[in-house]
């Protein structure tokens, strides 16, 4: 376990005292005009899991030491320092791997390069098992007031079978933790469609959360990625899959069982109990403005969007040198944009208002994919009402079949 040091007295108000001597006091002026959202990459794993094609690594004392010198270099150097943040997500990897300092190091170098307001979303990713009291206390005295635990399952067989190196009892003991630090919002990650698992196996785990009672869920299908151990497996025939058929099955369980536990289903994957929606994950659901700093983290603003370099030596030179290079950029024209933000919106419950995308993008919203929304209409797909379109049960079930509509369309 990582036991987090704490160098100054809990509750001593680190947001604000690092604000207090922020960038704004060196006179810089380079700021974006609305509020964006942060995410920050620490790509740290104990082992990697099999079904995971995030950009992770075991790393030694001295890289580790590397990375987040040239992580808080990065942000330091932002061309966008100064402006106000409206969110922040730090995701990995393993981001609960970090001791205190190290978590501080890179709070810091936010802090005093963008604005944040003192009840701004701070969200943090934890793994079970690796943390403790003092590490919760001096997460939540350095500002993080929502944290994300990747549970997973709370079944040991389904843990071996995802390649998790925690327990049930470690998952729902760091639940504890958190909650007795006093956070007061917590998200659990889930997976369903394991190999060999079956819906009630998939029921228990969703009771077994519902039971813990966090103010969110998120719950998704397991997904196949190409270069995993699960990719090469299923490649070569040696993995069971759940077929289309239990996956639905699964699905519908969860909707029907948080639904009697009160949660909202408010996105395609994500439940929460009324007002704790996940402030972060709306900006990129409304293709809003968003930062990512670390290796292969990604960023859109102003209609551009780019991806830093996924290589670890050119990430550290580049970083130290304050431009890390990038793997893909693109600037989206206006239709394109259209699209991606529909599909996107199409995965909330408030779905498009599709006066309000031609507004913001001058372009036809309904010349584009009126026909794609009366033809997903016709087939139980799309509710069409005065004021907006949204996923019907049915349209969520075969949201991929609505995504590849919409594509097909696109302009």
């Amino acid at each position: 376990m990582v036991v987090m040091t704490s160098s100054f007295p809990l509750n001593s108000g680190f947001r604000e005292k690092i604000q207090g001597s922020s960038a704004r006091e060196r006179g810089r002026t380079n700021k974006l005009s609305s509020e964006f959202a942060i995410y920050v990459h620490i790509p740290f794993c104990m082992r990697k899991c099999p079904y995971c094609d995030f950009v992770s690594r075991t790393v030694d004392r001295s890289q580790r030491f590397q990375y987040l010198e040239a992580l808080s270099h990065e942000i330091a150097n932002s061309p966008w320092h100064d402006s106000r943040a409206g969110t922040l997500f730090v995701g990995g990897g393993t981001p609960s791997e970090l001791t205190g300092d190290e978590i501080e190091k890179v709070a810091e170098a936010l802090s005093t390069t963008f604005s944040f307001a003192p009840d701004a979303e701070w969200t943090i990713e934890c793994n079970p098992g690796t943390v403790s009291p003092p590490s919760c206390d001096r997460l939540l005295e350095l500002g993080f007031n929502r944290v994300s635990i990747g549970v997973q399952s709370f079944d040991d067989r389904q843990l071996t079978r995802l390649g998790r190196i925690h327990s049930s009892q470690d998952a729902i003991e760091t639940y504890q933790l958190f909650r007795d630090a006093g956070f007061e919002n917590i998200n659990l990650d889930l997976i369903f469609g394991v190999p060999g698992q079956t819906s009630e196996e998939w029921l228990s785990d969703l009771e077994t959360a519902i039971h813990l009672h966090p103010e969110h869920l998120s719950l998704y299908s397991l997904t196949i990625e190409p270069g995993t151990e699960f990719g090469r497996l299923r490649d070569q025939g040696l993995l069971e899959l759940a077929d289309q058929d239990l996956m639905g099955d699964m699905y519908e369980v969860a909707m029907d069982t948080t639904d009697r536990a009160g949660y909202q289903h408010y996105e395609i994957s994500n439940f929460s109990l009324p007002g704790f929606e996940c402030e972060h994950s709306f900006f990129y659901w409304s293709n809003s403005w968003y930062l990512g700093f670390g290796i292969a983290a990604a960023s859109y603003v102003g209609g551009r969007r780019w991806t830093s370099t996924d290589n670890w030596e050119e990430y550290l030179r580049g970083a130290a040198k304050g431009s890390v290079p990038k793997a893909s950029e693109e600037r989206l024209e206006p239709r394109k944009a259209m699209a991606e933000e529909a599909i996107l919106r199409l995965r909330t419950s408030s779905g498009i208002v599709a006066s309000e995308l031609s507004d913001k993008y001058a372009c036809d919203f309904d010349e584009s994919f009126g026909d794609s929304v009366d033809f997903l209409t016709q087939h139980g797909l799309l509710d069409l009402t005065d004021s907006s379109i949204r996923l019907t049960r049915k349209g969520k079930l075969l949201f991929t079949e609505v995504w590849a509509e919409f594509l097909r369309a696109e302009p």
